[in-house]
């Protein structure tokens, strides 16, 4: 009989939060900065 083992090792786990992070690094500036946006002309309509 063959013992088969599935599942991820550490190494490919951190690789995998890695590229994770960096993609989430790269689009939050971008996100906050148009909710920003958002925020600052729903108050320039309410104090109009």
């Amino acid at each position: 009989m063959k013992h088969v083992k599935y599942g991820f090792t550490l190494a490919e786990t951190l690789i995998t939060i890695g590229v994770i992070g960096l993609v989430a690094a790269m689009t939050l500036p971008s996100s906050i900065a148009g909710i920003e946006k958002t925020v600052l002309k729903n108050q320039i309509k309410k104090n109009y």
